[in-house]
């Protein structure tokens, strides 16, 4: 019988080796296509002992020990599932996916640090991937690295300018540092690449009003509008920008076509709320504004009307 002798993991230096017959590599592969089936479907329980199996015909299957892993997550049970991911990379401590999913683990687990280490070491083994460089740049944001986060971003972009989830993340940190001009240039080049959606365009509306740029405001706006009638975060940003150029009577009657239709948007209130009073009329306005703040208070936890009215 043929025999396929694998080095341990501790290297041949210490004289350990794993002697495996073909018919063993073959019933573990069984196991794992079989293990792998079971987690697709959720079942973590019968995954788990399937993946156990294949580990046992062939103990430095680093992918079984991987799967194991997954199925552990599945079943809630964390550390027991660390432990076998930590295997996994002990065993191929280059493996590409079984980094990449040993890195995901920890970012989501919060173990920010580690899990830095983790994207580093992929980035040694693929410095070209954007993917990478727009992981550790997430790792850094949940840091608040946030300058560090930038330059990733902005190294992912370079590698891949037409992948929108990347913009999306380095327009959404720049918001964040109050950097709107960049953050402008990210969503629009974002839109550029999928102008049918109107997210991009809704934040470039947004933040254009924050520069206080309100005629170009109120210009994306309406071409939101033009790729998703009726988008109610659209025309709250149109009347928002009409009241900001003074255009009170048109912002009056949006703010009162989006309320009929929605009464519970705070935003709406707010907005009226802010028009009344420019118009000089305050009992109106307070009437408009105690309603916007019962609705914030509601919904957001008196988060801060976008008027500064609630």
């Amino acid at each position: 019988m043929f025999t396929i002798i694998y080095p341990g993991r501790s290297g041949p230096s210490k004289g350990r080796y794993l002697q495996l017959d073909e018919r063993n590599i073959e019933e573990s592969k069984k196991k794992f296509a079989e293990a792998q089936e079971l987690l697709i479907n959720k079942d973590f329980r019968r995954s788990k002992q399937a993946f156990e199996d294949a580990i046992r015909l062939d103990p430095e299957n680093a992918h079984a020990h991987m799967g194991k892993a997954n199925a552990l997550f599945g079943m809630q049970e964390l550390t027991k599932a660390m432990e076998s991911l930590e295997k996994a990379v002990d065993i191929a401590p280059e493996d590409e996916e079984i980094l990449d999913t040993y890195g995901a683990y920890l970012y989501n687990l919060a173990k920010f640090q580690t899990a830095l280490d983790v994207t580093d070491k992929l980035l040694k083994l693929f410095p070209e991937k954007a993917e990478y460089w727009h992981k550790k740049g997430l790792v850094h944001d949940a840091m608040e690295n946030n300058d560090k986060a930038v330059e990733c971003f902005e190294k992912a972009v370079t590698l891949d300018p037409a992948d929108i989830v990347i913009l999306k993340d380095l327009g959404t940190l720049l918001e964040k540092m109050q950097r709107f001009e960049a953050a402008v240039d990210a969503f629009a080049r974002a839109s550029r690449l999928a102008p049918e959606e109107p997210f991009f365009l809704n934040c470039q509306g947004q933040l254009l009003g924050r520069l206080n740029r309100y005629e170009e405001a109120l210009a994306i706006f309406d071409m939101t509008l033009k790729v998703s009638p009726g988008d109610e975060y659209a025309v709250n940003g149109r009347a928002a920008a009409l009241a900001m150029l003074g255009r009170f009577d048109d912002a009056l009657a949006m703010f009162d076509d989006l309320i009929r239709e929605n009464p519970e948007n705070a935003f709406s209130w707010d907005g009226k709320s802010y028009v009344l009073k420019q118009m000089g009329r305050a009992e109106e306005a307070e009437k408009a504004q105690a309603e916007a703040r019962r609705l914030w208070r509601k919904e957001e936890e008196n988060a801060p009307g976008t008027f500064g009215t609630a």
